[in-house]
């Protein structure tokens, strides 16, 4: 992947990838936040979805493309594999993936969605927040088999 792309944070303090062509993004048209999460982690489980919650602190923070290892150490990672088809992986936003999550005809991307230059098929993603500058890494690579645990909840986000 290059590293000419440039990747954020989203104003809600989520970063979200997508591969819309299995993701199912609608929930209820009346979803209550723990609906939500618990979809978000289904869907992570399926292969269709990848989010994390570095926090309202780091809106718009700005998350590099590593196509190396890390020199800086890391304070907490998240990782998932995604499964990408012919419709790409894209970044998406909190808000989007929310409108998908309570309209039935709404896609999880729009105007502002950034599609990833990275290949068909399993894909293993890991968002790094390092200390550092930038503070956020990203890392996008094929996979051929996925021996990490399920993800059981949103990675850094807590209801508290």
């Amino acid at each position: 992947m290059s590293d000419a792309v440039v990747l954020h944070v989203d104003e809600d303090g989520f970063f979200c990838l997508v591969a819309p062509d299995a993701y199912r993004g609608f929930v209820d048209e009346d979803w209550q936040l723990e609906q939500l999460l618990t979809h978000f982690v289904g869907q992570m489980r399926e292969g269709t979805l990848f989010v994390a919650y570095p926090g309202p602190d780091d809106a718009d923070e700005v998350v590099a493309v590593a196509d190396g290892p890390c020199d800086a150490p890391t304070l907490r990672e998240a990782a998932g594999t995604v499964h990408v088809g012919a419709g790409g992986l894209w970044l998406t936003d909190y808000t989007q993936l929310t409108m998908a999550a309570q309209f039935d005809d709404e896609a999880p991307t729009a105007v502002g969605a950034i599609r990833l230059p990275v290949q068909e098929g399993s894909q293993r993603v890991i968002l790094r927040h390092v200390d550092g500058n930038p503070r956020y890494l990203l890392a996008i690579g094929p996979v051929a088999d996925d021996d990490r645990e399920p993800l059981n909840a949103v990675p850094w986000f807590c209801l508290d």
